[in-house]
């Protein structure tokens, strides 16, 4: 059987770092692992919410990915195809940015094959910039250094005539020429804690303009949105004086409210949480607290939502309309021109379903994991800028949104 392409979360079945508290059904934890006590995980309905793939057939693994593929891809009606196309029209000359694809040669088991997927769905849907994700966590690039992987990507990139960007004037110049240029981001922060002042320039020669600190967990820079219990490390505060003296954008996304807080507070240049949504609308970890998003307003910083259903509402609904909740509320605390778009969407998920859907060890079904789930598409941006039109946003604020917002970041930081 065929699968079409299809939309899933970084968190499809969540990352195995950390949402053991979160799930909403009785549960307790018992030697060697978890257990379904209110019995919710079914053994046997492919289409539960929650199912058990232990001891299952390879047919019955399929099924369920089938099921998880149909899941996760967005549907939309012909009138909310029509409306978004002609909001594509209208700001058919705005710079357009995705902060955040979560696809590279190496990083989390992807190869060529996925990035150049995620490259062309970029692409297609009108982007001017696309951020891509070099490396998230500790192992996750398998026996590559973050180095190699980015040098692996600018092979794809130079065979695909694509261009790695490292000036704003760069992004302009390719909205000019019509194409969609790249830059590199991190997850994590974890390959600099050796050396942060070395690493910082490398980051920077290698196209990494945008660095988060830590990946859920806590490090030796900050606290995790996982645990929530640290904040900002003395070395953690050398790390973003090094990341931006070398024109290193600091990214909160996946790092706790209160390292955000501290963040702000030394950082000199704005900040960005490059895919987070607000705890106030679905309390979960790797939201962010009120506190938390104010702090990076206050450093003249944005927050892109993300577009994992996840994170959006109890519901994993990823539909625009979903996702306009997080914009607005975020718009109403900092301003609408701190606000932007992420859509964290993993391309070529099939092969990470093909290879994973069965490892219970790693993601038990009695914590949540493999709960069905939307995702937003590059696309869907435009579903976005017709529902925020709808809701009377200006052109300016608009298009501040599609990417200026960013872009006023990206310029205090790279050439400040």
């Amino acid at each position: 059987m065929k699968l079409k392409p299809i939309a899933l979360a970084t968190s499809l079945l969540f990352s195995a770092y950390g949402m053991a508290h979160e799930i909403g059904q009785e549960h307790e934890h018992v030697e060697g692992g978890w257990n379904a006590k209110a019995g919710f995980v079914s053994d046997v309905d492919v289409e539960s919410r929650l199912w058990n793939p232990r001891g299952k057939s390879q047919e019955e693994l399929m099924a369920r990915a089938l099921f998880l593929a149909e899941a996760y891809d967005l549907k939309r009606t012909p009138e909310q195809m029509e409306k978004a196309e002609a909001a594509r029209k209208k700001y058919s000359d705005a710079v357009v940015i995705n902060s955040v694809m979560p696809v590279s040669v190496g990083v989390v088991g992807h190869g060529e094959k996925n990035f150049k997927a995620g490259i062309q769905r970029n692409i297609d849907a009108g982007m001017t910039l696309t951020s891509a994700t070099l490396y998230a966590f500790p192992g996750g690039n398998g026996e590559k250094t973050i180095y190699q992987t980015a040098t692996d990507s600018d092979k794809v990139l130079k065979q695909m005539s694509l261009s790695r960007i490292s000036t704003v004037s760069d992004i302009y110049k390719a909205k000019q020429e019509g194409k969609t240029a790249f830059v590199y981001n991190t997850q994590g922060s974890d390959p600099a804690i050796d050396d942060p002042e070395a690493h910082a320039k490398k980051f920077a020669e290698h196209g990494i303009k945008v660095a988060n600190f830590t990946y859920n967990n806590n490090n030796a820079f900050a606290g995790g949105g996982s645990t929530q219990d640290l904040g900002l490390t003395d070395l953690g505060v050398e790390w973003v004086k090094h990341a931006q003296a070398n024109g290193v954008v600091i990214d909160v996304s996946h790092s706790s409210n209160q390292a955000t807080i501290d963040a702000a507070k030394v950082s000199t240049k704005p900040m960005v949480a490059s895919h987070s949504n607000a705890a106030a609308l679905h309390n979960v970890s790797r939201n962010m607290s009120d506190e938390a998003i104010i702090a990076i307003g206050s450093t003249d910083g944005a927050v892109c939502p993300t577009g994992v259903g996840l994170f959006l509402n109890k519901e994993s609904d990823a539909s625009p309309e979903r996702y306009v909740e997080h914009v607005e509320y975020i718009a109403n605390l900092i301003g609408r021109d701190k606000v932007c778009f992420s859509t964290d969407y993993v391309h070529g998920i099939l092969d990470w379903l093909e290879r994973d859907i069965g490892n219970a060890d790693v993601y038990p079904p009695e914590l949540g994991f493999g709960t069905p789930a939307s995702n937003i598409a590059p696309e869907n941006i435009w579903d976005v800028v017709a529902l925020l039109e709808a809701k009377g946003w200006t052109d300016k604020e608009i298009r501040g949104f599609l990417g200026e917002n960013l872009m006023r970041v990206y310029a205090a930081n790279w050439e400040g």
